[in-house]
């Protein structure tokens, strides 16, 4: 489902189940356009000479079972602000049991928005509709710092740190921007010989309503005299998890070793898996289920480099959406295009799932194609090489998935804007303004500094 349409797509949903589904749900809209305040019965008298819509309606109001399937296809912003309307709805859609079904309808939806960390702090609103998506603050959360660790299905993994005058420090959280609920999580088993090298969160609502934390701890190797070290000893990591059923953390297996240099801290939760890139040929995943520990591969540079060469620079985005784990892959910035491959569920290896052609974005949007003379003018010799195009301006903040294929987007920050491409249809269109229109801080924005808003009802 394309980002544009996906509001649209929720309505066309009730209005597909029947006429009278219909009825209700522009009862539901004039609700709150004109009578929030009304009971129910009002409501849907709107129309005092239709008495079989009446009639309809009145049945749905005393069918518990019909009246929560009509509420299922609704989407979640309707919902919460639905919760006035009477006692009654506002205990339906507040029963954990409720949101756990809207929450598994759900599950493959593409995000309502994106989260900025870093330089610049902000928020990208994928509905056109702007009214209808505020800007989910987390200022609820009442601390003096947060940051946003991870996003998972709807809920935000969260560093808080918090100061008064008889203390201060730091705390996870765990919280849900749209219902603005939140739960602080006890601190891993983190000691001086061992060191937290990365936290994820695991949630997935298709199968539980129940979240996982996951923490690696990196086991710090002492040593008494590094003269006397013959050779580098790679460190050895455990796993902890922390359950929100049992609300304690637990080992996970025993002692092991990683790739070299792998990447604990953004790992990205897909399929049940958390996964984390190596620099090396491959790299790990873990399956929360079976707190079980896998190995995948990872593409090799087709040109130049070293065997399983890897930089930021050439997987410049790792991410998922809609059930999909995708990794960039960018040869060079000075090449017109890229690939964005997509794991296969046995995790088998990679496969090129899309192309992105750079010039079709230059068509629409010009200004990511640069040429070195643009931002040097008095090094300019003012030969032929110099006039033609010579890198691209850009970095991959996400890959947004619907449900059809040619609903894809590519979300790129370009200088001074935020667009999108659909490399299955080959259209770009702008998003929003950027406030940095400097050529190098576009270019390096890192994909982990961005985290996906889904509205969601699921409980704490």
């Amino acid at each position: 489902m394309c980002m544009a349409a996906k509001c649209g797509v929720h309505y066309m949903a009730v209005k597909s189940i029947s006429s009278f589904y219909h009825f209700l749900s522009q009862a539901f809209t004039f609700t709150h356009q004109t009578l929030r305040g009304h009971t129910l019965r009002e409501i849907k008298m709107a129309d005092n000479n239709s008495a079989n819509q009446t009639s309809s309606a009145e049945m749905v109001e005393s069918n518990q079972d019909l009246l929560t399937q009509i509420l299922l296809h609704f989407p979640v912003k309707s919902l919460l602000k639905s919760r006035c309307v009477s006692k009654r709805w506002l205990s339906l859609i507040s029963d954990p049991q409720f949101a756990a079904k809207i929450s598994h309808l759900n599950v493959n939806l593409g995000p309502s928005g994106l989260y900025f960390y870093g330089s610049p702090f902000g928020f990208l609103n994928f509905d056109t509709n702007h009214n209808m998506l505020k800007v989910p603050s987390l200022s609820f959360l009442n601390v003096t710092g947060i940051e946003i660790l991870q996003s998972c299905n709807g809920l935000l993994l969260l560093l808080c740190s918090f100061s008064s005058d008889n203390d201060s420090g730091f705390t996870y959280c765990v919280c849900n921007p749209t219902t603005k609920n939140f739960v602080t999580i006890p601190l891993p088993n983190a000691t001086a010989n061992r060191s937290i090298a990365g936290i994820n969160l695991a949630f997935d609502p298709s199968k539980s309503t129940h979240y996982k934390v996951i923490c690696v701890l990196m086991n710090n190797m002492q040593y008494p005299n590094l003269n006397e070290i013959e050779h580098l000893v790679s460190p050895t990591y455990q796993i902890e998890i922390f359950s929100s059923e049992n609300k304690a953390w637990t080992d996970s297996g025993g002692p092991f070793e990683a790739p070299h240099y792998t990447d604990f801290e953004h790992g990205v939760f897909c399929n049940g898996a958390i996964h984390w890139l190596s620099p090396t040929d491959v790299s790990l995943y873990f399956d929360v289920e079976t707190e079980s520990l896998k190995t995948m591969a990872m593409p090799r540079i087709q040109t130049g480099g070293p065997s399983g060469y890897w930089s930021s620079q050439r997987f410049p985005y790792f991410g998922q959406c809609a059930g999909c784990l995708h990794l960039i892959e960018v040869d060079s910035i000075s090449k017109p295009s890229f690939h964005i491959l997509e794991m296969k569920p046995d995790h088998s290896h990679w496969c090129v799932k899309y192309g992105v052609n750079l010039n079709n974005v230059a068509s629409e949007f010009p200004e990511i194609a640069r040429r070195y003379m643009d931002e040097f003018p008095t090094l300019a010799l003012n030969n032929v090489e110099e006039i033609e195009v010579q890198y691209y301006a850009y970095s991959i903040l996400s890959v947004v998935r619907g449900e059809k294929d040619e609903d894809v987007e590519v979300v790129m920050v370009i200088p001074g804007k935020i667009i999108s491409h659909n490399p299955r249809l080959n259209t770009s269109k702008l998003l929003s303004s950027w406030r940095a229109s400097n050529v190098y801080d576009c270019m390096q924005y890192k994909w982990y500094n961005v985290f996906h808003y889904v509205e969601s009802l699921a409980t704490l």
